[in-house]
């Protein structure tokens, strides 16, 4: 699981040292601890929901004025608040509707606040690393106030240290209802959501987060973006760069990013394309295979029939019966071979089958590999007029034209004597073409950064262009 470096956001809290409390304030306040921790151990006043009251007010001062003394002081003084309401729980009184209200986020003059002493002693404990101890105070501390979104967000920032990403998710998602509105915490929240896996509702939180705050929409989308490509939802990734890349026309990371994608897709197609074509070759191979260790067996049966007439007339011929067992041994291995190229026959022609129709299909692809290209070509050129001197779209672009070639290369390659007389021919000074296209792209990156990739791939171009040189082809550049 990964874990999520959050920038502490708990800076605005004035955490007191100990040398700027007054001594004698300090000292009092010690005195009072020690007389309401004796006064619960005694029977009569551990009886009066008065004595947990007041127990309840000082530890709620100490956690907010002298947080030294007990770090944990919030919690001691939710506990008290709670003991006093449960004492007089049979016949509520004035105490008991006083406590109340300080557990429910009310406060009074002398400046009782439950809620902000427990976030604060809960900021306190995460600025010392103890993320658990912090994430009680901070669920508490929505217990108390359940409408203040800082309980829940700092909670989930704990959470988040600790890698719960799970509670860090819950807590954050609280954040938002309460009316949370910051735009990088909607970020975190859909990012929580990327690690555990649940997609979908990172999506519908970006979504929301443009409805709330319109400001950041470009945030989010590029974010919804990286989300769909987690999923591999690569046509809704395709929409959404272009989308950004209309917002914001002069950020040349979106287009590249979006002919990167296409130019994968390009490779993929490509892949897919020359499988095809192979599988759709392999019967011709197979059946050549069956035919010629049918003839072989036919061989060895001949040779088999020779031999034993020569032993029928001389059957004590020991030269004879070697000869044969020989010829024997190799008939059955070739019939071995034999039926292993019938199994591989008929398994290519299963493989076949379920492709269906490889020539449609390959028309099929043919046609999404054309649109792939231009897409590539065409986002790659959008970066690179957003930013002329961008290295990665130069370099890109380099490849996409350097691919290109590679490819129609292997065309002619393949090609026997005669289909290359008839078209391999004229088919060579546009694979050059292909290749002196990509040549400017690649010196331009070389010159902004001599990457070792650029440098080599142009010491191969540079080799592939001269033996075209040396071949007396004339290169032919088309779009």
């Amino acid at each position: 699981m990964k874990k999520l470096i959050v920038t502490s956001a708990f800076s605005f809290f004035a955490i007191s040292a100990f040398s700027q409390v007054d001594k004698l304030l300090l000292e009092q306040k010690k005195k009072e601890k020690e007389k309401s921790d004796k006064a619960i151990t005694d029977p009569k006043a551990g009886a009066k929901s008065s004595t947990w009251l007041d127990r309840g007010k000082l530890y709620d001062e100490i956690a907010r004025l002298y947080t030294e003394m007990d770090s944990s002081a919030a919690l001691v003084a939710y506990e008290s608040f709670k003991k006093a309401v449960e004492v007089d729980a049979a016949k509520p009184g004035k105490v008991t509707k006083e406590a109340q209200k300080f557990l429910t986020g009310g406060t009074d003059d002398s400046g009782v606040n439950l809620g902000t002493s427990l976030v604060k002693q809960g900021a306190e404990k995460f600025q010392t690393k103890k993320y658990d101890e912090a994430i009680k105070f901070f669920n508490i501390a929505q217990e108390v106030n359940p409408k203040d979104t800082l309980a829940p967000l700092y909670g989930a920032y704990s959470a988040m240290q600790s890698q719960k990403n799970d509670i860090a998710a819950t807590m954050m998602e609280q954040y938002i209802e309460k009316g949370g509105k910051d735009a990088g915490n909607f970020a975190l929240l859909a990012q929580l959501y990327r690690i555990e896996k649940k997609n979908d509702k990172a999506l519908a939180i970006l979504d929301k987060g443009m409805e709330i705050l319109p400001a950041s929409k470009t945030s989010f989308k590029a974010e919804r973006v990286n989300v769909l490509l987690d999923t591999q939802r690569l046509e809704e990734a395709k929409v959404g760069l272009n989308e950004l890349i209309d917002l914001d026309p002069k950020n040349a990371q979106y287009a590249l990013n979006l002919g990167i994608l296409n130019d994968n897709e390009v490779q993929q197609i490509t892949a897919e394309i020359r499988k095809l074509a192979e599988t759709s070759k392999k019967t011709s191979g197979v059946d050549r295979k069956i035919k010629e260790a049918e003839e072989t067996d036919k061989v060895f049966a001949d040779e088999v029939k020779r031999i034993s007439g020569l032993i029928a007339k001389q059957p004590k011929n020991a030269d004879l019966k070697r000869q044969k067992a020989e010829v024997e041994a190799k008939q059955k291995e070739n019939k071995v071979a034999l039926e292993e190229a019938k199994a591989e026959l008929v398994k290519t022609k299963e493989e076949i089958a379920k492709l269906g129709d490889p020539s449609a299909k390959i028309a099929e692809l043919n046609a999404k590999l054309t649109k792939a290209r231009e897409g590539a070509k065409s986002a790659y050129d959008r970066a690179l007029k957003a930013d002329p001197n961008n290295y990665d779209a130069l370099f890109n672009m380099g490849v996409f034209y350097f691919n290109e070639a590679v490819e129609m290369k292997r065309e002619v390659d393949a090609m026997d004597m005669k289909d290359y007389n008839a078209k391999g021919k004229d088919l060579e000074p546009k694979v050059c073409g292909k290749f002196k296209q990509s040549h400017p792209y690649f010196t331009k990156a070389k010159a902004i950064k001599e990457e070792e990739a650029v440098v080599e791939t142009l010491k191969q171009l540079d080799v592939i262009l001269k033996e075209f040189e040396g071949k007396k082809i004339v290169c032919e550049e088309t779009k």
